[in-house]
């Protein structure tokens, strides 16, 4: 029965030696059935066959709107060479050992290598990037001639260049992939500024041009605050916007109050600068964040009507309530100062009354600029 038994087993391990050797034979040169890559089947082709149809499926540019940058894949060819003969070659010296390997290949072989060498394509979408990228510009809007002229913005553009390298990665058999690109508009819009056309506040105080030092401080700041948009719930700071005052920006010693007394400060005056805009603020029937007022009366508002800064410890803020941005028109003359604010207006916003006399203004409203 032994005998019988090894017998049988013997004829066995003949007939699937025979048959590996005869498939062996017939086959070896050929890719095994079942064999799969990216969803291709190469079953039956030669090595040369089969490189050839993954070779079509490896992308060979990028684009970017109507422009096409083509990459060089010499080393992800390579690679794929290299992989499928690393996969399919015979890699014993024996031929009932390869025979054997080949059987076990047969079967479905559902398989995923990079299509790309990542250190090949990476450097180059970086170098795409660079000639795609764009800093964007917000739009514009300036008063000129008592008009309002709008410039259009541009978006930001960006190429992400991981994202891009996945879908390269995993592209289904295109040559040219199209980079992922974000483009972002920057606020605000032109639509958003053409909306400024309501005048909501305007008010002008008076300072001696004599006092030098003063006024050059005060048409300092001024040139700071001009211009100035401020968003939708957004809120101002003066000092945030006007910065430090010190002599190498350009401002000068000058008489202001301090714990009731009389003192001189670089960029002393310029409290007149926030009151003008405080009270401006307060036409526009905008939120007061912050107020402060002077130890002593100024002479340019009512009293208790100011609104006193100093860098780093008082400031004066306010929210824009309204719909929309505002634009600050700030303008100087020979001895006055005229704060504007501009905007859209609403229900509790509304285009300023101007009743006949009211308020005080300036004969002429020609400005003087700091040079």
């Amino acid at each position: 029965m032994l005998l019988i038994s090894g017998v049988l087993s013997l004829q066995v391990v003949i007939s699937i030696s025979l048959a590996s050797s005869l498939t062996y034979a017939l086959d070896y040169a050929k890719i095994p059935q079942g064999f799969q890559v990216w969803g291709k089947d190469l079953s039956g082709l030669s090595l040369a066959e089969g490189y050839d149809q993954l070779e079509k499926e490896i992308p060979y540019e990028v684009s970017y709107k109507d422009e096409s940058y083509p990459l060089t894949i010499t080393q992800s060819k390579q690679n794929l060479s290299e992989w499928l003969n690393l996969k399919l070659r015979p890699d014993s010296k024996f031929w009932w050992d390869n025979a054997l390997t080949y059987l076990k290949r047969m079967g479905v072989q559902q398989l995923s290598p990079d299509r790309l060498d990542q250190k090949e394509v990476m450097p180059q979408l970086e170098s795409i990037a660079k000639q795609i990228n764009q800093k964007g510009q917000a739009a514009n809007i300036q008063m000129k001639n008592g008009k309002f002229t709008v410039q259009a913005g541009s978006p930001s553009i960006t190429v992400d260049v991981p994202k891009s390298w996945e879908c390269l990665n995993q592209s289904e058999g295109s040559k040219t992939v199209p980079l992922v690109v974000n483009v972002q508009n920057l606020a605000p819009n032109e639509s958003d500024l053409r909306k400024i056309k309501d005048k909501l506040g305007d008010y002008t105080t008076y300072f001696n041009p004599d006092q030098e030092e003063r006024t050059n401080n005060v048409r300092l700041a001024a040139k700071a605050l001009n211009g100035q948009l401020i968003a939708p719930n957004g809120e101002f700071s003066f000092n945030q916007v006007v910065g430090k005052r010190a002599r190498e920006t350009g401002y000068l010693p000058a008489y202001t109050f301090v714990d009731q007394k009389v003192v001189l400060d670089d960029g002393g005056g310029i409290c007149q600068d926030s009151s003008t805009l405080y009270h401006t603020a307060l036409q526009s029937h905008l939120q007061i964040l912050e107020r402060n007022t002077h130890s002593l009366p100024v002479t340019y508002v009512p009293k208790g009507e100011d609104a006193t800064v100093a860098y780093g410890l008082l400031d004066f803020r306010f929210r824009n309530t309204s719909q929309n941005y505002l634009y600050l028109d700030v303008r100087t003359g020979p001895n006055w100062l005229r704060i504007r604010i501009y905007g859209l207006a609403d229900k509790e916003h509304p285009i300023l009354a101007e009743p006949e006399g009211y308020p005080i203004r300036p004969a002429d409203d020609g400005s003087i600029e700091l040079k």
